[in-house]
């Protein structure tokens, strides 16, 4: 009878390894396939706080700059890098941001066979200011961005240049791109949403009532001054820290981009104005109410842990996409805000599925119907 136990004893044990032993190698797996840089993207350890001599040549040899007139005679800085691809990329950058900060971003992309073009909107980068303010973030249409973005589109001659194009934007830049999307005849054959603007973290505030708020404030501020108003407690540049920061866990990537303020001080950008969030927050909830008007696939990439956008207004953009079932929308768990800035363990995955989604636009298996 003791001879029995033993013996069922042990098959029991063996039984019980064996299932630790899937347990982990399931594990191992996902983990080894979560972070698995199939298309060899750049590394945080290759980096230093200055992105790295390797990217730094690259830009220097192949980012040619531009400029050309945008709504009311604005002038408006482009980059182009064209190294003989049959791909192109166009790039609609966020809030507060300089062509700069896409270094890294550029470099990768162009690896994987794209030519890049990428856009300073008005009012920041290397890009005339509006107002007497140069400091402030402001904008008095947000139309003004989208108008801007379409004559840029145009200039570049897309479908005569290349056999595929695509449409890249994080932030801000989401809205301007899919307003974009909604309102013009365009070239792309798809687009990638980082993080999109589609909602706006109020900090409680409804929606509606921070628009009644930021309106009036904008009109009061008018009668007073000619220069715009700060949104409340907003200030002119400030050089941020890394601790606490709402942007990216990785430390070098957020010193390799933010650094490019110091080493460039015409781009530096303080807080928005009233008018600005007033403006912001109608073209985003216009981008959303008019996401069905988008007939091309789409890709939205939501970061886990924003506390810059929120997640309802990226969930309402994508369920409005009626006329495309080939849109498709991923949640990257942890990250923030920049995910193009974000820690490997974020930003790889994120890339990867762009580009992948990009494979598969190429091959002719992503296709919308109205």
């Amino acid at each position: 009878m003791k001879k029995k136990k033993n013996i069922i004893y042990r098959v029991n044990l063996s039984i019980l390894l064996l299932f630790y032993c899937l347990i982990f190698e399931s594990f191992t797996y996902a983990t080894e396939n979560m972070l698995k840089n199939s298309f060899q993207l750049n590394t945080e350890n290759e980096l230093d706080d200055n992105f790295n001599p390797k990217i730094n040549e690259f830009w220097e040899k192949n980012a040619q700059s531009s400029r050309l007139l945008g709504v009311n005679n604005k002038e408006i800085y482009t980059v182009s890098i064209k190294t003989g691809s049959q791909k192109a990329i166009v790039i609609s950058q966020g809030r507060n941001e300089s062509i700069l900060k896409y270094k890294e971003v550029a470099y990768d992309l162009n690896q994987q066979g794209y030519d890049l073009y990428l856009i300073d909107h008005r009012g920041q980068g290397f890009s005339e200011r509006l107002g007497t303010d140069r400091y402030q973030g402001h904008v008095e249409h947000f139309q003004d961005y989208v108008d801007d973005f379409n004559h840029y589109v145009l200039s570049l001659d897309l479908q005569k240049n290349y056999q595929q194009s695509y449409l890249l934007s994080h932030s801000m830049g989401g809205t301007i791109s899919a307003l974009y999307l909604e309102q013009y005849q365009h070239p792309f054959a798809a687009s990638v949403f980082f993080s999109p603007m589609f909602s706006i973290n109020l900090g409680g505030i409804p929606e509606s009532i921070a628009s009644i708020i930021t309106y009036s404030s904008a009109e009061i501020c008018s009668w007073f001054s000619d220069s715009a108003c700060y949104i409340f407690g907003g200030s002119n540049f400030q050089k941020k820290s890394f601790l606490d920061n709402d942007f990216t866990s990785s430390k070098v990537r957020f010193n390799s981009s933010f650094n490019t303020f110091e080493q460039h001080p015409e781009t530096q950008l303080g807080s928005p104005t009233m008018r600005w969030v007033a403006e912001s927050l109608s073209a985003a909830e216009q981008a959303r109410e008019n996401a069905s008007q988008i007939t091309i696939p789409v890709l939205v990439i939501q970061a886990g842990t924003d506390s810059v956008v929120t997640a309802d207004g990226q969930n309402e953009f994508y369920k409005n996409i009626k006329g495309c079932k080939e849109a498709q929308f991923i949640t990257i768990s942890g990250a923030k805000h920049e995910i193009l800035l974000e820690a490997d363990k974020y930003r790889i995955p994120a890339l990867s599925a762009t580009l992948n989604f990009l494979k598969k636009s190429q091959q002719g298996i992503l296709r919308c119907t109205k």
